[in-house]
C-alpha cells in the first residue's frame, strides 16, 4: 500500500516520532525526518521529494500551520495526527483535512496514508 512512498514525519515527541518511523518503514515506505519543528519540516520539504506527510499539530516551535500550508500548496497530501482538535483557522481553510487521533492504531495509520497516496493530486484536500 505504501511501497516506496516517501512519508514526511513531523512530530516533536521523540517516542511518537520513533513509533511513526517504525510503522512507515514496516510498510515498505521511506521515512523522511522526523522533523520536530516547522523550521526543520520546511527545510526537509525543500530538500526531499515527499509523497505524503504525517503532521502533528503542536510542534516544538508552535502550531504546524506553516508546514501544512507549504505541503498543501505543493499538492502533498497531509494526514493530521494529534491528541487535540484541529484549530478553527485550519478547519476553515481545509475543511476536508483528514485527521487521526492519538494514540494511533498502526493499521488505521497505514490505511489512511495509503488512501491519501491513491487520490489524484488536488482531490479531497481542500
Amino acid at each position: 500500500m505504501l511501497d516506496g512512498r516517501r512519508v514526511l514525519i513531523v512530530e516533536d515527541e521523540a517516542l511518537v516520532a520513533l513509533e511513526l518511523t517504525e510503522i512507515v518503514t514496516a510498510s515498505n515506505a521511506h521515512a523522511v525526518g522526523p522533523a520536530r519543528t516547522n523550521r526543520e519540516a520546511l527545510a526537509l520539504i525543500d530538500l526531499e521529494a515527499i509523497d505524503v506527510a504525517i503532521l502533528d499539530l503542536n510542534l516544538a516551535d508552535g502550531e504546524a500551520t506553516p508546514t501544512a500550508e507549504c505541503l498543501i500548496a505543493k499538492g502533498v497530501p497531509v494526514l493530521i495526527c494529534t491528541g487535540g482538535v484541529l484549530p478553527r483557522a485550519m478547519r476553515l481553510m481545509w475543511p476536508d483535512l483528514p485527521m487521526l487521533r492519538k494514540p494511533l492504531n498502526p493499521d488505521r495509520l497505514v490505511e489512511a496514508l495509503g488512501a491519501l497516496c491513491a487520490e489524484p493530486v488536488g482531490e479531497g484536500r481542500g
